[in-house]
């Protein structure tokens, strides 16, 4: 696997690069996606570029870092996963944007535990943070199933977001999770 490579059950996840440009403009393309987002989306050729160019450099800076490409196990590209330091705030952030055809198949949860574990075994971090648009009915489940609590309103470019955070011990893998609610009452 090449470098900063990450494999799940069912996913590959792997930096972006150049090959990737239509990948992230069918993702930007997609109204169903778009409407949740905090950020404006990717809308053509340079903005692409210039995303995966920042992206390089970002990574080179705070190497483990970045913006992941998400396929399944055929090539399939499926969205995108991310876990950034945020520029603003002592924070790093936890992200996934993925196409409708994934939506409801646990890829969300898969890519996210698979950040989780990245962040906390490899890059050692005491906390993460999630944040999502306050109409966006599905994140806050998807995060609280990884363990993340609720921890009031904050914003990001300028947009009104729910933030959500998941300290390191808090952290047992989604497995971990089910296994300790399945013991409760035992």
């Amino acid at each position: 696997m090449e470098r900063d490579t990450i494999g799940t059950r069912r996913m590959r996840l792997r930096p972006f690069g150049r090959r990737d440009l239509g990948d992230l403009l069918a993702l930007g393309g997609e109204a169903r996606v778009v409407r949740h987002l905090l950020d404006n989306p990717l809308s053509g050729v340079a903005d692409a570029a210039a995303f995966v160019l920042w992206d390089e450099r970002m990574r080179s800076e705070h190497p483990g870092f970045g913006f992941w490409h998400a396929s399944d196990r055929a090539g399939g590209f499926l969205g995108m996963f991310s876990l950034v330091p945020e520029a603003d705030r002592d924070e790093v952030g936890i992200g996934a944007r993925l196409l409708p055809r994934a939506w409801g198949r646990g890829y969300a949860l898969e890519g996210g535990a698979a950040l989780c574990g990245h962040g906390f075994a490899t890059l050692g971090l005491r906390r993460i943070e999630g944040l999502c648009a306050p109409q966006n009915r599905s994140v806050p489940q998807l995060l609280e199933r990884l363990g993340f609590t609720a921890a009031g309103e904050s914003s990001q470019f300028g947009r009104p977001a729910l933030r959500f955070l998941l300290a390191r011990e808090d952290w047992r893998g989604v497995r971990g999770r089910r296994r300790a609610m399945s013991s409760i009452g035992d």
